[in-house]
């Protein structure tokens, strides 16, 4: 072959090696400044509920939601580890808004584990401008590269900046359509998975909780696609080897609120249930409280 070719063929290895040494460094510098750098104390195990009004506990308050029933049942079953369970859920949130607070609300407390629970809310057919933008945000294909999404920020700085990519106008009527696609809210779903994954963080995710039988208009304009985005979180977790926690079927009578959706006490302590004993038969909570002991 000629002299030519193999100077070509060196080029354009040596263009690939400077990528990936580039994709890695930013890599660890995220991981070096977003990852809180305390290490947990000996025998301290932490977790974080990330997800919507369903793990904040509405209407009852942060005290009577699941994860702090879950709290409870971990501290009973493992009496000499330090459990702390943080509730990172806020009322209306969607899976692309999760992922944009996880810096702020999960890798700053230092989790060994998160539980993800979206879909009630990215189902819900009345998409504004903002969820559009915020799924726009969430990393999918190429972008799922730190490379390429560095660039694509420095592009985009620079747009606004030279007032080439002016700020949208706000919307008053939403689109009748979900506030987060089934495509937005798998890749949403995976690039949770994914940040988790770079900060040494354990992701576990959540089916929807049940619907009731009902014909209250929240309920009703969320049947019909509700399956979909439960068969998503589903294909995202097999995807990643994941468990999943089964919430969509078998919620005992009165788990339901009037509304058709959000749950009552009892049925926040059938989700701890649920979350409970459904990842201590796949090992989860046995993993968690053998990695940290003193």
């Amino acid at each position: 072959m000629s002299r030519t070719f193999w100077r070509w063929t060196a080029a354009i290895l040596g263009f690939v090696a400077l990528l990936i040494a580039a994709e890695c460094a930013l890599r660890l510098r995220y991981r070096r400044y977003v990852m809180p750098r305390a290490t947990p104390a000996p025998g301290r195990v932490t977790l974080v509920a990330l997800g919507d009004s369903i793990v904040a506990g509405w209407p009852y308050g942060l005290d009577l939601a699941w994860p702090v029933l879950l709290a409870e049942r971990l501290h009973a079953a493992y009496p000499d580890v330090q459990w702390r369970v943080t509730n990172a859920g806020v009322p209306g949130e969607t899976a692309p808004k999760g992922y944009a607070r996880f810096e702020r609300d999960v890798s700053a407390a230092g989790p060994q584990l998160v539980l993800i629970a979206f879909g009630l809310n990215d189902c819900y057919p009345a998409r504004y401008g903002m969820d559009r933008w915020l799924e726009g945000d969430v990393p999918n294909g190429m972008r799922r590269s730190f490379l390429v999404r560095a660039g694509a920020a420095r592009a985009d700085r620079l747009g606004r900046r030279l007032g080439l990519l002016p700020l949208p106008a706000p919307e008053l009527t939403p689109q009748t359509a979900p506030r987060t696609s089934l495509q937005g809210f798998a890749d949403a779903l995976q690039a949770l998975v994914d940040r988790a994954d770079v900060l040494g963080i354990r992701p576990v995710l959540l089916t929807m909780t049940p619907l009731a039988q009902s014909d209250v208009e929240g309920v009703a304009v969320r049947a019909a696609i509700y399956p979909a985005y439960n068969e998503a979180i589903r294909l995202v977790a097999a995807r990643n080897s994941l468990p999943v926690v089964e919430l969509a079927a078998g919620a005992p009578s009165g788990a339901i609120l009037p509304d058709g959706f959000h749950l009552t006490a009892a049925g926040q302590e059938w989700v701890a249930r649920q979350a409970f004993e459904q990842l201590a038969a796949a090992g989860v909570w046995r993993d968690v409280a053998g990695s940290n002991r003193p």
